[in-house]
């Protein structure tokens, strides 16, 4: 093929792709296309927005930060390995893991390297940040708590299997899944254990800390609601699937994907089903909620966004490659990344934005 046939065949692709569902007629809300932009590989990690920027991690083994009105990427920081964690602002800095197994803070306005922390494993897992601590798992089976100011160890806490979903902070204590099964609670001041609890299967994604209770789901098929403070549980839905995503909630409502496609909605105080969508593929990524709308992707290459308090599809959007990093939502703005994987003469677009508005 000659070399002007293959740009053709490119722009074809990328319109194609760039083709999402507009809102249907009487909808209340419009989602308007801003931007897409390549990453160079697999996006797998959520968005974060802060400050004008965007922050994203992709297969490229780098992190990438882009302006977050154009797209135009600013600047890059290569890593060892693949980075799949998402990252998270602190003060001045953007703190991420790698699969080459370190932590890495970095100036969130150029990326120029501040400290980074070794681990030994994979770091999958995205940070959660307190005013003294930054807290981030690792698939060596270790839960670290380092200083934001250098990286320094403030204290560990050894599990008995990978830790590959964030943390989740409530007002005195941590909470962390491992693949060991167990929901661990921990004493943010010095890592020390406070309670656990047993899934029978493993845990793969965040727990929610919401009004005195922690939600958690797990690959044994259940969605768990536990006591915040003593582990005790309160009650255990059957989603019928393995849960990998991580919940939200909003308004007493609990929302949770599973690995049979379905996106659901629980009643916080009971479990009881309010409703289920099922996409076509894995829905793995934590929803995310604007107004009267979850959105949420899948490995069917959609991003979705349901009426949360029906259930119904308002609109949808397909990707060129799978949504397995979280939709973000910042301000009147959604961010997404795909996971498509350029072939020779593709001109593919893996980090995606959208301004949203009600009528």
């Amino acid at each position: 093929m000659c070399e002007p046939k293959r740009q053709l065949a490119s722009m074809l692709v990328l319109l194609l792709f760039a083709c999402g569902r507009a809102a249907p007629a009487g909808s209340t809300y419009d989602m308007a296309f801003l931007w897409e932009s390549p990453a160079g590989d697999y996006a797998r990690s959520s968005p974060t927005a802060h400050g004008g920027l965007v922050y994203v991690g992709s297969d490229t083994n780098a992190l990438h930060a882009y302006d977050a009105e154009t797209g135009e990427e600013l600047w890059r920081y290569e890593t060892g390995d693949n980075v799949t964690s998402s990252p998270v602002v602190v003060d001045d800095l953007v703190v991420f893991g790698s699969w080459d197994g370190s932590i890495y803070g970095l100036a969130r306005e150029d990326g120029a390297l501040r400290w980074r922390f070794a681990t030994d494993g994979w770091v999958s897992a995205s940070p959660v940040a307190d005013a003294r601590a930054i807290y981030v798992g690792s698939h060596d089976g270790i839960l670290y708590a380092v200083s934001p100011q250098d990286g320094a160890l403030l204290w560990r806490f050894r599990v008995t299997g990978p830790i590959v979903g964030s943390a989740a902070l409530g007002e005195r204590l941590l909470y962390v899944g491992a693949m060991d099964g167990y929901l661990y609670a921990l004493n943010r001041a010095d890592g020390s254990l406070v309670w656990r609890y047993r899934a029978r299967g493993e845990i793969l994604g965040a727990p929610l800390v919401v009004g005195g209770a922690v939600y958690v789901g797990s690959t044994d098929r259940f969605v768990y609601a536990l006591d915040a403070d003593t582990g005790a549980l309160r009650w255990a839905y059957d989603a019928r699937a393995a849960v990998e995503s991580s919940p939200a909630a909003a308004d007493g409502v609990l929302f949770v994907g599973t690995s049979g496609g379905e996106l659901l909605a629980l009643a916080t105080r009971d479990g009881a089903l309010r409703w289920r969508y099922r996409a076509n593929g894995v829905v793995r990524t934590r929803p995310a909620i604007w107004r009267g709308l979850v959105f949420f992707g899948s490995d069917d290459r959609r991003v979705y966004a349901l009426d949360r308090h029906s259930g119904d599809l308002v609109w949808t959007y397909t990707a060129a490659g799978a949504i397995v990093g979280s939709p973000a939502v910042h301000g009147d703005r959604l961010y997404f990344c795909s996971a498509d994987q350029p072939g020779p003469h593709d001109v593919l677009r893996q980090v995606h934005a959208f301004a949203l508005a009600e009528r």
